[in-house]
């Protein structure tokens, strides 16, 4: 994740585009199953209206631009981070409202890849819109890299966040919740959930740390943004007794292989049930996430789930924060799954791709090698 550290947008030259980027951010965690866009209206050198998808079912970006803008909008420039949509869903085209304000010029970031809502340039140019795509799209699709993964793999894009020791330990001792990083560091965590869609844990890991899995905000409070919660299972499910059944922070999914039904404990609890085909394996299982309109999501695993994960090559993105103290050969492994064939090389299967100091505490940031293919 390149924005925790640096600009990951400085290839960016052009100012109402850069301002775009920005104002998508804006968006960022709120609006799947859709991607996050700013709109930016530029009339003789001046913006006139500007503005982001906030949430799903809202009005889009170049929705909210126009409303702000007004009659300027006619005879203005669009600046857009991705190609407007030509469709109808719970809103309008945006490309034909970009036609009727009377807008001159349309400016893309990216062309929209999905078969459903692309095709918003071609309108733009019918109806006798000037179009212009940015010469590098890149920028523009590591803003809506979690989307793009949804779209192509029909899977979120899946971020893992662990806290290891100085000797690689996620824990001081079997069975036991450890604190291990300090106050910066899990402010870190904060920011990390704040900015997902959803949060998924192990029913293991609910059975030893009974966590709320909640954003929450400096002063302890509940932040604005709650991610969705999810606690997968194969066989063991959660207590129904867990504290996130009954924090009011929203629903829990609970993803029960559909060989299997949800405890009704958990049912009365108000835990929701997301089958998922466990004979397959556990691909399908964030396949089911994505059904369930989940395009980022946050895992925060304990060994075995991070095992599986590693195995299915399920992993987009590590983040890693290291504690500056060591466990010692009792605490558990991090990693429980094969070993490689061949012991005197190291199999790199991550790269790094950031590093940085939160208080006493160290992060660094890990892509997968591998290219989504899905």
């Amino acid at each position: 994740m390149t924005r925790l550290f640096g600009d990951a947008y400085v290839s960016v030259s052009d100012p109402y585009l850069r301002r775009a980027i920005e104002l998508a951010e804006l968006g960022r965690g709120c609006t799947a199953p859709n991607p996050v866009v700013g709109c930016v209206l530029v009339r003789d050198g001046s913006i006139v209206g500007e503005g982001w998808h906030e949430r799903a079912g809202g009005p889009h970006a170049e929705a909210a631009a126009l409303t702000a803008a007004g009659t300027s909008a006619r005879g203005a420039t669009a600046y857009v981070t991705l190609e407007p949509c030509s469709h109808t869903g719970r809103t309008g085209p945006c490309a034909d409202a970009l036609v009727s304000a009377g807008v001159s010029r349309v400016v893309i970031g990216l062309p929209d890849p999905s078969p459903v809502a692309s095709g918003g340039a071609e309108v733009l140019r019918r109806a006798g819109v000037e179009v212009e795509f940015a010469a590098d799209p890149a920028p523009f699709a590591a803003l809506n890299e979690e989307w793009l993964c949804r779209v192509a793999s029909g899977r979120p894009f899946v971020r893992v966040k662990v806290a290891l020791t100085l000797d690689g330990r996620p824990a001081l001792a079997h069975g036991v919740r450890s604190a291990l990083t300090g106050q910066s560091a899990r402010d870190l965590t904060m920011r990390l959930r704040r900015e997902a869609d959803a949060i998924l844990v192990g029913a293991s890991t609910v059975a030893v740390d009974d966590p709320a899995l909640t954003a929450r905000d400096a002063d302890g409070s509940l932040a604005p943004h709650q991610p969705r919660r999810y606690v997968l299972t194969r066989t063991e499910q959660p207590s129904a007794e867990s504290r996130m059944f009954h924090d009011g922070a929203g629903p829990v999914g609970v993803l029960v292989p559909d060989s299997l039904r949800l405890e009704s404990a958990l049912g009365a609890a108000g835990a929701r049930c997301v089958p998922w085909d466990a004979s397959a394996g556990l691909r399908e299982a964030f396949r089911a996430l994505g059904d369930d309109d989940v395009v980022s999501l946050l895992v925060e695993p304990g060994p075995r789930l991070f095992s599986a994960l590693i195995a299915s090559s399920l992993i987009d993105e590590l983040i890693v924060l290291h504690a500056g103290g060591l466990a010692g050969e009792e605490a558990p492994p991090l990693y429980v799954g094969e070993s490689q064939d061949d012991p005197s090389t190291l199999q790199r299967d991550f790269r790094a791709v950031g590093a940085g100091i939160v208080g006493s505490d160290a992060v660094t940031v890990w892509r997968a090698r591998r290219v989504v293919s899905e």
